[in-house]
């Protein structure tokens, strides 16, 4: 008991808890295209914009119903989100058949050029993307 009161006194227990949150950050999100829900979605942390890098996986997930997703357990950095519309449901990109876009691709406004997302210490919301593209 007295240690409790000691670690208590001391600020550790706050310590921990910045710890233990800075462990669960997460992004998250929603895949939409032409205003349409996007479920079942591939989306995934990559490093580069390149099909042709492999795209170097961080962590993913996939979106639910309404094309809202969350990645957890996201390590500070920065990334690209990309989501990848696996109609097959084979987990390989088809070419013929898949869709992929980027979170900050919107030509609507002219803007063709994927955002990268910083990842601090925070939750990151509201990583949408809004467009996806055959090759």
């Amino acid at each position: 008991m007295l240690i409790l009161l000691f670690a208590y006194n001391c600020g550790i227990e706050d310590k921990v808890k910045e710890k233990i949150d800075a462990a669960f950050i997460e992004i998250s999100g929603k895949v939409t295209h032409d205003g349409n829900n996007i479920s079942g979605a591939l989306v995934l942390l990559v490093e580069g914009t390149e099909i042709s890098d492999g795209l170097a996986l961080s962590n993913g997930s996939i979106t639910i119903n309404n094309g809202n997703y969350n990645i957890y357990e996201v390590e500070e950095g920065e990334y690209y989100v990309v989501a990848i519309e696996d109609n097959n449901g084979n987990l390989t990109f088809d070419e013929d058949t898949d869709k992929f876009g980027f979170h900050g691709v919107d030509p609507s406004n002219l803007d063709f050029l994927p955002d990268k997302v910083t990842v601090t210490d925070e939750d990151v919301e509201n990583i949408n993307i809004i467009y996806l593209v055959s090759l």
